[in-house]
């Protein structure tokens, strides 16, 4: 039977948790679904703004912490709809200042929180969770950065940054594959360059323009349809998938 698009895209009372829910982006998904009437638990190191999250401090990459957090949504839910996971650092000098802390750190958040957040949900999961998993990569994952647009004290993601994202990718057709007979679905989203006015200067943002189709940055916003997609029945048939939205820059 033919559903309407309001039943396929309904959130309301779905249990999620995102990662990073404090930040650019994870403020933007956290408040998508709050105002789609979802149930929103918000993993972070700090509180986010909007009071309707479900805020629970927690290192992701702490393993008993994070089973810990899983096992009480699961005991006060008896389910999990969807996992976003969203949260990541990077890190901003010069590769020459690299050190062994810098890429456990960097990796702990960005893959191995990620890996063991799917397995901690995937051993609980039920078929009737219809279990969709989101993992937010990033456009370095999968070209590498035009160096030619940067100048000096001009931000931009470091190269253990791109390498734990292109792992992420992997990582999503892997489970994508390995969870598909459980009815759980694991998808990617590579999102291009987000505008960040506090963080980029104007010099950057003009040269970044220029190497995008678009003609600009992203905005939060933009990634809100397909995290709505791959968060709904209409991704039942979609797995180990990567969608990448960057206004055309990894066309060039």
């Amino acid at each position: 039977m033919t559903k309407k698009i309001s039943e396929l895209f309904n959130f309301k009372n779905k249990v999620i948790i995102i990662t990073g829910c404090s930040g650019q982006l994870g403020r933007e998904l956290s408040d998508f679904f709050v105002k789609n009437n979802s149930i929103v638990y918000g993993l972070d190191k700090t509180k986010p703004r909007n009071s309707k999250i479900k805020f629970i401090k927690c290192d992701i990459v702490e393993d008993k912490e994070l089973k810990k957090v899983i096992k009480k949504i699961y005991s006060k839910h008896k389910t999990i709809n969807i996992l976003i996971n969203n949260a990541a650092v990077s890190f901003f000098q010069n590769f020459k200042y690299r050190n062994l802390k810098n890429f456990k750190e960097t990796i702990s958040t960005n893959l191995y929180a990620p890996f063991n957040a799917i397995k901690f949900l995937s051993a609980n999961s039920k078929k009737r969770d219809n279990l969709k998993i989101i993992n937010i990569s990033s456009i370095y994952g999968v070209v590498t950065p035009n160096f030619s647009i940067y100048s000096k004290g001009d931000r931009f993601n470091s190269e253990i940054y791109g390498a734990s994202k292109a792992a992420l990718i992997q990582i999503t057709k892997y489970f994508g594959n390995l969870l598909a007979n459980k009815n759980i679905c694991v998808n990617c989203i590579s999102p291009g360059g987000i505008e960040n006015l506090n963080l980029q200067k104007k010099k950057f943002i003009k040269k970044y323009n220029k190497n995008v189709p678009k003609n600009r940055l992203a905005k939060t916003t933009d990634f809100l349809a397909a995290v709505a997609f791959l968060s709904s029945d209409f991704s039942n048939y979609t797995t180990g998938q990567n969608i990448v939205i960057d206004g055309g820059l990894s066309l060039k």
